[in-house]
């Protein structure tokens, strides 16, 4: 999880992130497959770099000249450009890229940004003892996952676990519903409008999981049976209703576009069987 904040690209003193530092990769595209290499570029990078050199440079290959290490053990790996690293001075505009590298933020960082300090620590705890390449990975980091739930539920696990730290295999063992299969993004809709204050505890019951495993697939088919394909409809994600109900069309329903009257005929239908399914939890 980077974006152009510092406190994103630093969550704590000991992480730091740089999966989508430029240029544009190929899709899946991880920085820890590649480790020797990138260390070597990093290594080279680290020790060419002068910030009196006023000219800017080109980036070329799958690599930018201003990544290297941030510190003198080589933890940390970030920009070299960036003004948390030359007492605010932003010196970006010596890449090719520099709008880009102060623009851009990645979805999971813009999740992580709406949880408030306490939930970011509770979070971060997740990801203890991952180096930067492998708080990198959206293989190895299970934050890049649990983000796209979404800040509602995140939240609220947050709140509920307050105490002491949990490692990530401790948080699974606790809450297994999160060992689902199901998509995450596309299905973050369904779990916030179902985790409700103290009903968190439900995240903690296998049980659960496979009733909400159910609950999607079935949801899901009896979307696509309700919608009505048409070309002239908007995109899914430009149209002004909750972000989460849109991934969900998108992602699981596989909704690509729809006329908005629709859209909301079909977020009433979802909402009726959510609540229902709720009020059956409830009274269980």
């Amino acid at each position: 999880m980077a974006a152009n904040n510092a406190t994103l690209c630093f969550p704590d003193s000991k992480k730091t992130c740089f999966a989508c530092c430029p240029p544009i990769r190929p899709a899946h595209y991880e920085h820890i497959q590649h480790r020797t290499s990138v260390q070597r570029i990093l290594r080279e990078n680290t020790s060419d770099f002068d910030t009196r050199r006023r000219e800017g440079r080109p980036i070329t290959g799958y690599s930018c000249w201003a990544l290297g290490y941030l510190d003198e053990d080589g933890r940390l790996v970030g920009c070299l450009l960036h003004p948390a690293q030359n007492r605010g001075e932003d010196l970006r505009d010596r890449v090719d890229y520099g709008n880009k590298c102060r623009r851009e933020t990645c979805p999971e960082a813009k999740v992580f940004s709406m949880l408030n300090p306490e939930e970011k620590i509770f979070w971060l705890h997740m990801a203890d003892g991952l180096n930067a390449f492998s708080y990198s990975s959206r293989k190895h980091n299970p934050l890049f996952t649990m983000m796209k739930w979404g800040d509602p539920v995140l939240g609220v696990i947050a709140a509920k676990d307050s105490g002491p730290r949990m490692t990530w295999p401790d948080f699974l063992d606790r809450y297994p519903f999160f060992s689902t299969g199901v998509s995450p993004k596309g299905n973050a809709y369904l779990l916030n409008r179902l985790i409700k204050g103290k009903t968190v505890l439900r995240l903690r019951n296998r049980a659960f999981r496979q009733e909400f495993e159910a609950f999607s697939e079935t949801i899901r088919e009896r979307v696509k049976m309700e919608f009505t394909p048409s070309g002239d409809g908007h995109p899914v994600h430009r149209l002004d209703l909750d972000r989460h109900f849109l991934d969900f069309l998108r992602l699981s329903a596989n909704i690509q576009r729809i006329h908005r009257q629709q859209a909301l005929r079909i977020k009433e239908m979802v909402d009726q069987e959510l609540e229902s399914l709720w009020k059956r939890k409830s009274e269980n």
